[in-house]
């Protein structure tokens, strides 16, 4: 079972005070997100925009932008990325489009070894403006947690991955036009935590 706490904010939106409650909205854009029965648990929070996550992790975190993926579909950018105007030094982008690349997924051994996984994920702020993503993450190949966002919009993702020996990341481009450029689905700051 997964279970699922959720705020979101648009573009200039805030959370209440850092307090997370029940699909509570707040932005001109809808936020969708959609959970798949699984043995993760899932505790989501809204970012407000500012200066992204702390770049240096817990003792025992390793972030994904320090780590070779065993897979990608259409391989992945690591480095600084802004998501919702803030800005995420260690991050994992994967680039989507319409027409040649409609889903973009990277894999990584977990090595039984973590505990957390952790980050901010939304489109990346130099995507196109009419740029929808959906962002999903599979654990040991099951679904734990898919969340639709538009760009300027952010959504922290915190989920349980003890004892799993796979996690997959994966962007797919949801809008319904076509944009003239790439759509980067960034993972702001994602990270493991013993």
């Amino acid at each position: 079972m997964v279970a699922l706490a959720t705020t979101a904010c648009g573009a200039g939106g805030s959370s209440s005070g850092g307090h997370t409650s029940t699909a509570a909205v707040t932005a001109t854009q809808t936020v969708t997100v959609t959970t798949v029965p699984s043995s993760a648990t899932v505790t989501s929070t809204a970012s407000d925009p500012g200066s992204g996550s702390p770049s240096t992790p817990a003792t025992g975190a390793q972030y994904l932008s320090e780590t070779e993926p065993l897979a990608s579909s259409y391989g992945v950018e690591t480095g600084p990325a802004a998501v919702n105007g803030r800005n995420y030094a260690r991050s994992v982008s994967l680039r989507t489009d319409r027409s040649s690349i409609p889903t973009n997924e990277a894999e990584y051994n977990l090595e039984r070894s973590w505990q957390t996984f952790h980050a901010t994920v939304g489109v990346r702020d130099d995507s196109p403006a009419d740029a929808v993503l959906t962002f999903e993450v599979f654990i040991d190949g099951r679904s734990a947690t898919r969340v639709v966002l538009h760009l300027g919009q952010s959504q922290d993702l915190s989920l349980d991955v003890g004892d799993a020996l796979r996690l997959k990341i994966a962007v797919t481009y949801t809008a319904t036009v076509d944009t003239p450029t790439y759509c980067y689905g960034a993972w702001g700051d994602a990270r493991l935590e013993k």
